[in-house]
């Protein structure tokens, strides 16, 4: 048996203009929703976010719809996506993505206020998966929304994007953002493999380091053993 779950992860990013300085020329979200928003905590437990190490808090849990987080900024860098899954799953699905903030990345000249966007579709699937997680895969996400979020002026030429919740701009008609039309699954791919083999490469190198100081302990103290046998003996 196989259960496919549908994901879109990506950043939605607009410029501040006139409020802008050098350090905060942008301010921008990093989500994982549905394709039509819907809420994926029914399967999903948490989404953890790891950014620039030049951010406070680097390691951003989000663990509720929606999962989303916001921040200001100036540079652009690859975003590290852990999802957890609900259920016996140890590890979480690790993805990474870059945070796009301008429509032209030749020149990092903004052009307009307009939202710039850049996400990603993907699938989780689920293989011969176990009755409870299965119960779990089979149940209906929440379509429920919040009224309040829904406030949203859509109808404005420029609407104030400043002013919105990651939860609003995520429900905002997205046709009206800029959106990149680019082809980076394969390098979103090997960046991901990259990440996980370099943490389980530190991770076995690790252990192997406290299995090599557990061996020179065991060493030492069977030495001292043998002299003290050897004395008693004497």
């Amino acid at each position: 048996m196989q259960i496919s779950k549908s994901i879109v992860y990506g950043t939605i990013a607009t410029w501040l203009g006139r409020k802008s300085d050098e350090k905060k020329t942008h301010s921008w979200i990093c989500y994982v929703r549905g394709v039509n928003n819907e809420d994926l905590s029914y399967f999903i437990e948490k989404v953890i976010f790891v950014l620039h190490s030049s951010f406070e808090n680097t390691n951003r849990v989000v663990t509720q719809h929606p999962f989303v987080i916001s921040e200001t900024g100036w540079g652009q860098f690859d975003i590290i996506i852990k999802i957890y899954l609900k259920g016996d799953y140890d590890q979480p699905l690790i993805t990474v993505h870059p945070l796009k903030l301008y429509q032209n990345q030749t020149q990092n000249i903004p052009l307009t206020k307009k939202p710039v966007v850049s996400e990603q579709y993907d699938e989780i699937v689920f293989i011969n998966p176990k009755p409870e997680i299965l119960e779990i895969l089979n149940s209906k996400p929440n379509q429920e929304n919040n009224p309040v979020e829904e406030e949203i002026q859509v109808d404005q030429k420029e609407p104030d994007f400043e002013q919105m919740t990651p939860a609003q701009i995520l429900k905002y008609n997205q046709p009206n953002f800029t959106v990149f039309d680019i082809n980076e699954s394969k390098a979103t791919i090997e960046k991901a493999i990259q990440i996980v083999s370099q943490d389980i490469l530190a991770d076995y190198k690790r252990k192997n380091h406290q299995l090599d100081t557990e061996i020179q302990e065991l060493q030492i103290e069977y030495e001292n053993l043998q002299n003290k046998l050897s004395q008693a003996q004497q």
